[in-house]
């Protein structure tokens, strides 16, 4: 094994410890698995130490596999940050980006527009994580996450990609059963849909007020499309945005609950470490993603006045 044919080893096996099993990273890397399994087997030959305790269907790292799994990870990143050093030099948008955002946004609205932008930017790969966890984006190395409000962290960057009202809404089916809440004092004695990023108080404002009224159900997911289905089942009434459902409300599959009452506003934004956005791939798919979300954002349709400043630092 040549030093490069060791360094690549090196990376393959930091990726397969950060995947979590072989097949994984091979989809990843774009090899198989046999290949995957080749390189690991020829990296412990050269070391003389085993890397990995594997089983049938998982494996775990030995003593000498941890701390050298550090090393690997530490060229792996460096690897990755020359790459993106090169390519913020060029002007038009190449090379690989890497987003992550929730299963239900990401199918229904991000996965969409990153189909166009490459359809417009070629030369721009993508490399997409749909998961409802909140992802290390600097830990990962990942460009871009799209999430509701701003993260927390004064690593990262964020701007506000679209906002939107959110309403409750019950189906039709429900209405005809259980009727529709005539007032906030009614909405505790429903049945909800309860999704765990909605608090189990709602805050809602009404003409005579704001105040924090406490709702339960039998149902309770943690995914917004696993609720959006629910709802359309029946099983309650739930808070979901409003550009998501608003074509069902105008068909009257879906009913809004209490329209002069309003609850807080959801607001969407691109999350970022500082830095990326010098790099033409990932300026440009964050100018496309709010040029695309231009319709169903109310800060910018004259009800709400939104930030729409990138930050470039």
């Amino acid at each position: 094994m040549s030093a490069l044919d060791e360094v690549r080893a090196m990376m393959i096996f930091a990726r397969v410890v950060d995947e979590g099993g072989f097949s994984a990273a091979a989809r990843k890397m774009g090899l198989s698995r046999a290949a995957i399994s080749h390189q690991i087997r020829q990296l412990e030959t050269r070391l003389g130490v085993p890397l990995l305790r594997r089983s049938t269907r998982s494996f775990s790292l030995t003593d000498a596999g941890a701390r050298y799994y550090d090393s690997c990870r530490t060229i792996s990143l460096e690897a990755e940050a020359a790459r993106k050093r090169v390519e913020e030099l060029r002007d038009d948008p190449v090379g690989k980006i890497s987003l992550t955002c929730s299963v239900h946004l990401g199918t229904l609205r991000i996965v969409p527009i990153l189909d166009r932008f490459r359809q417009t930017y070629p030369g721009v790969s993508i490399d997409v994580h749909l998961s409802d966890e909140v992802v290390d984006l600097i830990g990962r190395g990942i460009d871009i996450a799209v999430r509701s409000g701003p993260l927390k962290n004064s690593e990262l960057k964020n701007f506000k990609l679209y906002q939107t009202h959110r309403i409750i809404a019950a189906s039709e089916s429900y209405v005809s059963t259980f009727g529709l809440p005539e007032s906030r004092d009614d909405l505790s004695e429903h049945e909800w849909v309860m999704y765990s990023r909605v608090p189990e108080t709602l805050t809602l404002q009404c003409a005579d007020g704001t105040r924090n009224i406490r709702v339960s159900g039998s149902v309770r997911v943690d995914n917004a499309t696993a609720r959006l289905q629910f709802l359309r089942g029946g099983h309650g009434l739930a808070v979901v945005p409003l550009c998501d459902v608003q074509q069902e409300i105008d068909n009257g599959d879906l009913i809004r609950v209490l329209p002069d009452c309003k609850l807080p506003d959801l607001e969407i934004y691109a999350v970022y470490p500082g830095g990326v956005t010098r790099s033409a791939k990932v300026q440009s798919l964050l100018d496309y993603m709010r040029r695309e979300m231009r319709e169903i954002d109310i800060s910018r349709n004259g009800q709400v006045q939104g930030d729409s400043h990138i930050d470039h630092s």
